[in-house]
């Protein structure tokens, strides 16, 4: 079988269908590479594959490959779309049982944003198969057995209930990867004794307050998440080695928690708009303890696009990271010895790379040159004095036209101090 663009082919040689005579294993290896309609449409090539797709272990369901033209507008269409994908899955999902899979995908194309029926019945076939996966003919009173299921991507799947959090928890033991994007979850929790890969991206809830897993290798929660809730989201997740975290007032309305991460290898945290709401001072706060959760980092991605800064007894109290090899700073304004990016620099002794984005050095808007020329020599004093890394041996500097004497002024005296140190230089 051959991938030609949207075709698939069979290879015939002399006449006769090679593939076919593939073990099961193969061609089911193949069709887990294509999206569920393809997969089905595969039962018409010979008898020999009539009943073959109800056996395959991944399925990819994609409202998106059923498109209907004509006239009627777009949301005619895409309504026209729906019902025939709609009464696609109906018959697929009959024939093929969730719980009996290693991998599931589902992806809804929204009708609209705000009640969309797509969404909420796809969350009923998730209900469904929960309750009579595996059991088939389903009957009323029977419960479904353990899903065997490693992966489970859902996309604008909503809403996501406590039955489904409940499931996830205790009848998939199996269950590695979750992936939920642009759902709406009304659960409190995210609890699992088997999942290594969590990620939420663009998701909405106001009562999810808690992930906590002892197995979680990687989590990323970003991309426009919004957790409404009153109460702090707090993670608990130890075995974690890679955590991409955004902290904003629409992400995180009560503040974000994060346990301690003792074998975290690369954290990337993003701040955004903390100086214009009203829970910004505590979100500020949270990303002191957030820091303090992932010192023992070895790369550190610090995306800041408001300044956010550490006085008094948090001052004396800034983590070091001493394990830090790789710092990437971007959007993080260096020009008062009171960012959290200067602290961060000054606590990492055994640095060997830094990048850092134009806006590191930006002076202030003021078009008053002394004004600019005293933030520049404020940089200047915070990195002689207090950045003592010998091990430096790249930095990679990102620049633009109107900052780029003061940053060559800046680095030459930094490398009379640290002589192994080499400055890459890259304009955007």
């Amino acid at each position: 079988m051959v991938n030609g663009g949207d075709a698939v082919y069979l290879c015939l040689d002399d006449g006769g269908d090679r593939l076919s005579d593939l073990p099961d294993c193969l061609l089911h290896e193949i069709m887990s590479r294509k999206k569920a309609r393809e997969v089905v449409q595969t039962c018409v090539l010979s008898r020999r594959w009539r009943h073959l797709w109800r056996s395959v272990p991944c399925l990819d369901v994609d409202q998106g490959e059923f498109k209907v033209g004509g006239g009627g507008g777009r949301e005619t269409a895409i309504r026209a779309a729906w019902e025939k994908f709609e009464e696609f899955a109906v018959i697929l999902l009959r024939k093929v049982s969730i719980a009996l899979l290693d991998t599931f995908r589902l992806h809804i194309t929204p009708i609209s944003f705000y009640g969309d029926p797509s969404a909420r019945i796809a969350s009923g076939w998730i209900r469904r198969e929960i309750k009579y996966g595996g059991i088939v003919p389903p009957r009323e009173g029977l419960s479904s057995a353990p899903w065997r299921l490693k992966e489970l991507h859902l996309s604008n799947v909503s809403p996501l209930d406590e039955v489904f959090a409940e499931h996830v928890r205790s009848g998939c033991p199996s269950l590695q990867h979750l992936e939920l994007r642009n759902c709406r979850c009304e659960f409190r929790a995210i609890n699992s004794d088997s999942l290594k890969n969590l990620v939420l991206r663009g998701c909405e809830s106001e009562e999810f307050t808690e992930i906590a897993s002892p197995t979680l290798k990687s989590l990323v929660i970003d991309d426009g998440c919004r957790i409404g809730s009153r109460c702090p989201l707090v993670i608990s997740a130890p075995a974690v080695a890679y955590l991409s975290l955004v902290v904003a007032p629409y992400a995180f309305q009560g503040g974000v928690a994060v346990h301690e991460m003792a074998s975290i290898a690369k954290a990337s945290i993003t701040t955004r708009f903390l100086g214009e709401y009203e829970c910004a001072k505590q979100l500020k706060g949270d990303l002191f303890k957030i820091l303090r959760s992932v010192c023992s980092a070895t790369s550190l991605d610090l995306l800041a696009e408001s300044d956010v800064t550490v006085s008094g007894e948090k001052s004396k109290m800034f983590p070091e990271f001493k394990n830090l090899r790789n710092l990437e700073l971007d959007g993080c304004n260096l020009s008062s010895d009171l960012q959290v990016s200067g602290h961060v620099l000054r606590n990492s002794s055994n640095l060997e790379k830094l990048t850092m984005s134009p806006s590191c050095w930006k002076s202030s808007n003021d078009t008053k040159k002394k004004k600019g020329a005293s933030r520049i020599n404020k940089a200047e004093d915070l990195i002689m004095d207090d950045f003592r890394c010998e091990n430096l041996r790249l930095t990679e500097i990102i620049y633009r036209d109107d900052n780029v004497r003061q940053l060559v002024e800046l680095l030459l005296r930094i490398s009379r101090n640290l002589p192994n140190n080499y400055i890459r230089f890259a304009k955007v």
